[in-house]
């Protein structure tokens, strides 16, 4: 599929652009004064780690673990998945990633790790060289963290990017953004987590809001009995009749076929949306198979209109609620999930949702949003988040709050110039 750029389509005076608004341009430089950023990093030394080498992959992984001792909200990722997703013998993301990973020793201990990247697809498509940082975690101490910033961001510097985001792990098809707000539960599904005080080590940085990402609370143990809902389902009635929509449920039994309408909608819905990456149909599948292994198939829907798929839903299980917090499946984490340990989690995400531009605006959001509190309290969830959705999405933001939905978190998008 040819994508135009949000460049290209400034110039010819393309109002979607970006649909959802560009980084502000006021962002700060690396090289404003900032009182608070450390310089002089005194014990700390920054040390390259290299991904394709397995043994530095399990020191980067592992490191983290003792930064968040006594945090009851920490899940650790899966050490097996993240093994596999930081090797680049074996991720398809790397095809267009340059990825030089960090970690900062002190006194003999690893005490902080950042990676530095740049995605030569992003470059292409937003015709802006763009560095990026991700996987950051540090103990306590502005020059450990000031240091990992600083190492990455000359990094970025040296491959010519004028700016640099993060933290991304590693696209926006991937995990992202700093939680800023509620750090009373763990992380949801393919949610980002960290200690309240890597805010300040941002901001002391000179690090600048570039985009807040939104993550919303849904309870639906009563199904669609509020005043809200009904009034909702009274809309989606009149939009099906109007549109002449269907709904159905993904086919599991055909997983290439589904998977490659999946990626067809997922580059036409999303392309627009500034932090967009176009990612391979390969890098898809890899991701979607993944994904599939968990997927409970009645909560993953497709809109069609005339036989043509116009939209698509997909809510995943919290497998977060049944994994064992280390991050270890072994010995015994396999029976969590072996023993009815999917269909038993308590809570869903709804990970992703995209209508065909032409068909927004039409009541399709709310349909999507009514049939998934429908399935999920059949198949027997308790409630869920909904997200993340861009700060600035006001039509599906809107869609949220009238089946009562609860903002509850927020991810944050750093950015810098970096001249």
């Amino acid at each position: 599929m040819e994508l135009e750029s949000p460049e290209a389509a400034r110039r010819r005076g393309d109002e979607e652009a970006y649909r959802f608004g560009a980084p502000p341009e006021s962002l700060p430089a690396l090289n404003d004064p900032t009182p608070t950023r450390e310089t002089d990093f005194g014990a700390v030394r920054i040390e390259k780690l290299d991904f394709n080498k397995r043994g530095d992959r399990k020191k980067f992984i592992e490191c983290s673990e003792s930064f968040y001792n006594g945090d009851p909200n920490f899940i650790a990722p899966l050490h097996i998945h993240l093994m596999r997703f930081l090797d680049p013998a074996k991720n398809p993301a790397f095809e267009s990633l340059e990825v030089q990973p960090f970690i900062a020793v002190k006194n003999g201990k690893i005490v902080g790790r950042i990676t530095a990247h740049y995605d030569r697809a992003y470059a292409k498509y937003h015709e802006v060289e763009t560095g990026f940082y991700g996987f950051f975690e540090s103990i306590n101490d502005k020059k450990v963290a000031h240091a990992l910033f600083t190492a990455a961001a000359e990094w970025c510097k040296a491959k010519n990017c004028v700016e640099m985001f993060g933290p991304m792990n590693f696209t926006m098809s991937h995990q992202v953004g700093l939680l800023v707000d509620n750090f009373s539960r763990p992380p949801f599904i393919e949610e980002t987590y960290n200690p309240q005080y890597y805010i300040e080590l941002h901001t002391t940085f000179g690090w600048g809001k570039a985009k807040d990402w939104l993550a919303w609370w849904i309870d639906i143990e009563n199904g669609m009995e509020s005043e809200s809902r009904k009034r909702i389902m009274r809309i989606v009635d009149r939009v099906r009749k109007r549109e002449g929509l269907t709904v159905r449920e993904i086919d599991l039994s055909k997983p290439e076929e589904e998977i490659k309408k999946l990626y067809a909608l997922y580059m036409a819905c999303w392309q627009k949306n500034w932090s967009f990456v176009p990612v391979s149909e390969k890098e898809f599948t890899w991701l979607a198979q993944d994904l599939q292994k968990i997927a409970v198939k009645e909560m993953i829907i497709f809109t069609e209109v005339e036989g043509k798929t116009v939209g698509f839903c997909a809510t995943l299980p919290n497998v977060n609620e049944r994994l064992p917090k280390n991050g270890r499946l072994f010995p015994f984490g396999w029976t969590k999930l072996l023993f009815g340990g999917i269909k038993k989690t308590k809570h869903a995400r709804l990970y992703t949702l995209g209508i065909l531009p032409e068909y927004r605006k039409r009541g399709l959001e709310a349909l999507m949003f009514s049939e998934t509190l429908i399935r999920g309290q059949k198949v027997g969830y308790a409630g869920g988040e909904i997200g993340m959705t861009l700060e600035d999405n006001t039509l599906i933001n809107r869609a949220i709050e009238s089946m009562d939905g609860r903002l509850d978190r927020t991810y944050r998008i750093y950015g810098m110039r970096l001249v």
